[in-house]
């Protein structure tokens, strides 16, 4: 968490300037952490749990009118799980974190509204402690698409909406499927 906050206070820091740098920006969204569901190995029994929210911060340049490139980083809190649904002695508790870098395309309608796609790789890394002591990480790079309206607030500032589908990772007793529709907003650009 401490270091989601740093970035989130240095993009908040970089942004202004960046704001008079046609060929730069920056962004933030956030998401709903959807439902996570973990079964107990051993005795079968399965809980489901809220996932805390999901925040992204992101930066890309821009090489044409409609082509960018885009790096960012995407945190999720600790998702907890019933231990007493479970029947375990601690509660089981699951982390994801991700990097990505993509080719941002964009098509502006009028002054205010514009669509965009993007395509690329994520590297995510999942943390799951099972809660009888045990606990494991799951690292994989799958391919990353999204699509997305942006609105023009004012001309250096933009609020977005954006699907966003990274591939499902696959390891065994483990699925973890990440489609997000994230809210956001972007700075300069």
């Amino acid at each position: 968490m401490t270091r989601l906050f740093i970035s989130t206070l240095l993009a908040a820091a970089v942004a202004p300037s960046l704001a008079f740098a046609a060929d730069a920006y920056l962004g933030a969204t956030a998401t709903r952490g959807g439902t996570l569901t973990f079964v107990n190995p051993v005795n079968g029994k399965s809980a489901s749990a809220d996932a805390r929210a999901t925040y992204k911060v992101y930066g890309g340049y821009a090489l044409t009118d409609y082509l960018a490139v885009e790096g960012g980083f995407a945190h999720t809190g600790a998702t907890y799980y019933s231990r007493t649904d479970l029947g375990l002695a601690s509660d089981p508790t699951f982390r994801m974190q991700s990097y990505y870098v993509a080719a941002w395309l964009t098509h502006r309608f009028n002054e205010d509204w514009s669509v965009f796609g993007k395509a690329g790789v994520a590297h995510n890394r999942f943390e799951l402690t099972d809660g009888a002591g045990g606990s494991g990480r799951v690292s994989s790079s799958k391919p990353l698409l999204g699509v997305g309206v942006a609105y023009n607030v004012t001309r250096a500032v933009a609020a977005t909406v954006e699907f966003e589908h990274v591939g499902t990772t696959r390891e065994p007793g483990l699925v973890i499927k990440q489609n997000k529709l994230q809210l956001g907003v972007m700075v300069g650009f």
